[in-house]
C-alpha cells in the first residue's frame, strides 16, 4: 500500500539549529513528516537579527493580508504568526498549503510547540508568569481549532506540546488544564522524556533540558 505523504506545523520557533522535531511521537516513537510549515512571532527581519540564518524571503499574499515567508531546507517558514490568533493560523496554513500543493488537513493536522513561554518573562513573578503561560496554550489551542474550522477541516488534530512536567513556568497540572480549557478532548504525557536545546525568547539564552511531550486531542465539530 502507498503511504499517504504527511505533514506538520509548528509554533514560536526560534533559533535555527534548535527548530522543533516535528517526526517525534509517543513511546519513543517516530512518525517521519514530508513537508513542514514552520511560523514565528518575529517579523523576518527580527529573526535574522535575533538568530543570524541566513535564508531567501519572500512575501506572500493568499486570501489574506501579505506576509513575509521564505524557504529553508525545502520547508516553509512564515513569519509575523501569533499562535493565539486564528486569522495568523489560516494566513499561515494558507501558503503552506499553496507551496506544498495539499491539503489544509495535511498541514495542521499535526501541530507542534515546544516550550511556549510568554513575552517579557523575566520581568514577571512566578505567579503571574504561570499564569500567562497558562492562558498562552488555552488561548493557542483555541485558535488551532478555530482556524480548523475556517480551513474546513473535519478530522481531529493533534497538539504535540515539549515541555517539562515539573516546568516551574507551567506545571504539567497546570498545562493540561490550559490545553482542556482551550478545547481539548483529552491530554496525555509520555513517559519517555527527551534532551532538547531550547533558546529564551529574545534570543540570548540558550540551555539543553530534559523534556516531556504531551499529546492534546482536538476534535473539530
Amino acid at each position: 500500500m502507498t503511504r499517504q505523504p504527511k505533514g506538520a506545523m509548528t509554533f514560536a520557533e526560534g533559533l535555527y539549529d534548535y527548530k522543533v522535531d516535528v517526526d517525534i511521537i509517543f513511546n519513543n516513537g517516530k512518525d517521519k513528516k514530508d513537508f513542514v510549515l514552520r511560523t514565528c512571532l518575529d517579523q523576518y527581519s527580527v529573526w535574522k537579527a535575533r538568530y543570524a540564518k541566513g535564508a531567501s524571503p519572500f512575501k506572500a499574499f493568499i486570501k489574506g493580508p501579505m506576509r513575509e515567508a521564505a524557504i529553508i531546507d525545502r520547508e516553509i517558514w512564515v513569519f509575523g504568526i501569533d499562535a493565539t490568533n486564528s486569522h495568523d493560523i489560516v494566513a499561515a496554513v494558507n501558503i503552506g498549503t499553496d507551496y506544498f500543493k495539499v491539503r489544509p488537513d495535511d498541514i495542521i493536522g499535526d501541530v507542534y510547540v515546544k516550550n511556549l513561554n510568554a513575552e517579557s518573562e523575566h520581568d514577571m513573578l512566578r505567579q503571574a508568569l504561570v499564569k500567562a503561560n497558562k492562558s498562552l496554550y488555552e488561548k493557542t489551542c483555541s485558535a488551532i481549532m478555530e482556524a480548523a474550522r475556517v480551513l474546513g477541516c473535519s478530522k481531529p488534530l493533534n497538539f504535540w506540546v515539549y515541555s517539562n512536567s515539573k516546568n516551574p513556568k507551567i506545571n504539567q497540572e497546570a498545562l493540561h488544564d490550559a490545553l482542556m480549557d482551550g478545547g481539548a478532548s483529552s491530554v496525555e504525557t509520555d513517559t519517555a522524556k527527551r534532551n532538547y536545546w531550547v533558546g529564551s525568547n529574545d534570543g540570548l539564552q540558550e540551555r539543553k533540558i530534559r523534556t516531556n511531550l504531551h499529546l492534546a486531542k482536538l476534535n473539530i465539530q
